[in-house]
């Protein structure tokens, strides 16, 4: 009997015992079992088995029913010892044995007995047997042969409950392997026999192996009539001999071949695209191949008839091209023109909004001059002349009249000298309107002249400014404008064909800025850049933008984006770009975000003998 009281069990019990442990198979249920009989037969009121888990580590499997704890409020040093000696520790008094007594869960609950049992069977650990009774020491001296002999027990169960785990989990693995084999393999026969290309395979001799569902279709027999049967017993000779030709290529040289072959059935000869390949063994050597022929009949048919609508279409291109070439060169003249009167109408715009401010600059002045205070000056001098100096003396010194007359004076010379620098700003702003005027006449009289087209040396900065003075007329363009121009040598350039364009680019972009009604910042910028191989001019504005889906129509001729647009100004700019071997880029981030308008000129492609 243990000092806790408990019976030392006899014979019969113990085999009880052992036989309950050997007859779990179910890991948790033996392990829920081996702790209720070792319970049953030693005096610990806390028991628990620990186990090594690869994620985690050594966790606690099974503990006493009622219990929750966690690995750490276990003794540390109690259940290290154990596994790495692999021998039981048996404490009859934890708290006076050293090293034990050091233990932080030892000193806290004041532990008395425990014993901690390795599990080992075969030399494999399946586990750690801890057992503790807090209140009582000595309490496992009377049954250390009762627990040995059913640790060592558990240890064999839980072995043999591991393999047969274990041997379960494989069988279940071939299990769905097999099920997963025969569907892979009835997926591949319901593949293959509703495949449109007709699949077959061939040993070394040619003799077919298998065929599908297409390949009967074609010879119109039946699977059995043709398996084991080589090519010559199923074609006439002559039709036979350059299939097996084929076959005997692709074995000799061990790779993949595609044929184009040709076939004589009961409603004539089909054309059969085939893709032959090698079958190996598992020691590599070729056992036959394997073939994917797909009819190609209709394709060739269509080919030929496409051939012929070629030569045809060939023939009608022939006779339509100077015709074509006639009316692209008049096409090129009437945008040109077109392009001549955008820049017209832009000029009668600008002279319009010029004179406009001259005349409202006249009539500034007029009203203002109408409205100088001579009248009251004629009063005042008429008050100082009718009388004789010595009256006037009087008149100003006691008369109530005489005695406001100088302030009134003072305040009227006031009033017209303010009136004269009003007059004199009215001048300069008048002046101002008028030299752009003149300066914009100039201009266009000098992109109006009458002469053949020329290429001369310019700057595109300097052709850019052009066409803002073009464009600039009583508009203050010049408050929105922001320059950005590199250091740009100059080419031989059409001057009149890009003034036209970048007319064009300028006045698009001041409607663009003018439409957008939330623009309380407007911006127009001009910038030049150049590389090696090309020299490039933009205007970007932060107008009313446009959106991805019309940039593919923006250069068609008759679209716009305008509700007074006429659509042709773009267009007639893209093909003169392209007449200067040159083109036109467009780009927007979309409405409201403004556009670039750029026009990239290829350099060195004209010289000075054009």
């Amino acid at each position: 009997m243990s000092p806790t009281g408990v019976p030392a069990p006899d014979l019969p019990t113990l085999a009880k015992a052992v036989r309950a442990i050997n007859q779990e198979f179910s890991l948790p249920e033996l392990q829920r079992t081996v702790l209720r009989v070792i319970q049953e037969h030693t005096p610990a009121p806390y028991a628990a088995l620990l186990g090594f888990h690869e994620a985690r580590g050594w966790v606690i499997q099974c503990q006493t029913e009622g219990e929750h704890r966690a690995l750490h409020e276990l003794p540390t040093t109690v259940i290290h010892g154990a596994r790495r000696t692999l021998e039981p520790v048996v404490l009859s008094e934890a708290s006076q044995q050293a090293p034990y007594c050091d233990d932080v869960v030892v000193r806290a609950k004041g532990l008395r007995s425990v014993i901690c049992w390795p599990l080992t069977h075969r030399g494999v650990q399946h586990g750690l047997l801890y057992l503790e009774h807090a209140h009582a020491s000595h309490a496992f001296d009377g049954v250390l042969s009762v627990i040995e002999l059913l640790a060592a027990q558990a240890a064999v169960a839980l072995d043999n409950a591991r393999v047969h785990q274990h041997l379960a989990e494989q069988s279940h693995a071939h299990e769905v392997s097999r099920r997963e084999v025969s569907a892979t393999r009835q997926y591949l026969q319901d593949f293959i026999d509703h495949s449109p290309a007709a699949i077959y395979l061939k040993d070394r001799e040619g003799r077919y192996l298998m065929v599908n569902g297409r390949f009967e279709t074609f010879y119109g027999l039946s699977r059995h009539q043709i398996l084991g049967k080589k090519d010559s017993d199923l074609l006439p000779l002559e039709n036979a001999r350059p299939l097996m030709e084929n076959d005997q290529q692709v074995m000799r040289s061990g790779t993949t071949h595609q044929f184009e072959e040709q076939l004589p059935f009961h409603d004539g000869v089909h054309t059969f695209i085939s893709a032959k390949f090698p079958l190996r063994s598992a020691m590599g050597g070729i056992e036959g191949l394997c073939g994917v022929s797909t009819d190609i009949t209709d394709r060739k048919r269509a080919e030929a008839a496409l051939q012929r609508a070629n030569e045809e279409l060939e023939q009608r291109v022939a006779e339509r091209t100077e015709q074509l070439h006639a009316a692209q060169q008049e096409l090129l003249d009437r945008a040109r023109h077109a392009g001549m009167a955008e820049i017209a109408n832009s000029i009668l715009h600008n002279m319009g909004n010029a004179l406009t401010g001259i005349t409202v600059s006249s009539t500034v002045l007029r009203e203002r001059i109408l409205g100088v205070p001579i009248a009251s000056l004629g009063r005042a001098a008429a008050l100082m002349t009718e009388r004789s100096p010595e009256e006037l003396v009087t008149f100003l010194t006691q008369d109530e009249r005489g005695k406001q007359l100088p302030e009134y004076m003072s305040k009227l010379h006031t009033r017209l000298e303010e009136e004269r620098q009003l007059l004199l700003e009215e001048c300069n702003v008048l002046a101002t309107k008028i030299e752009h005027a003149t300066s914009v006449i100039a201009t266009q009289q000098n992109y109006a002249r009458a002469r053949i087209r020329l290429s001369e040396k310019a700057r595109l900065r300097d052709l850019l400014e052009d066409a803002v003075r073009l464009c600039a007329v009583g508009d203050h363009i010049d408050k929105i404008l922001q320059r950005e121009y590199c250091d740009e040598e100059p080419e031989f350039y059409d001057r009149h064909v890009i003034v036209q364009i970048l007319v064009n680019f300028i006045s698009n972009a001041k409607n663009a800025v003018r439409e957008r009604p939330d623009n309380t910042q407007p911006r127009i910028t001009l910038s030049v850049r150049q590389d090696p191989t090309q020299t490039a001019v933009a205007v970007s504005d932060n107008g009313v933008g446009f959106d991805a889906s019309v940039k593919p129509r923006l250069f068609t001729h008759g679209f716009t984006t305008r509700a007074k647009g006429h659509g042709f100004g773009l267009h007639s700019s893209a093909l003169s770009a392209q007449a200067l071997g040159g083109r036109i880029e467009a780009n927007s981030d979309g409405l409201g975000l403004g556009a670039r308008f750029e026009l990239i000129l290829p350099r060195g492609s004209q010289n000075a003998d054009q």
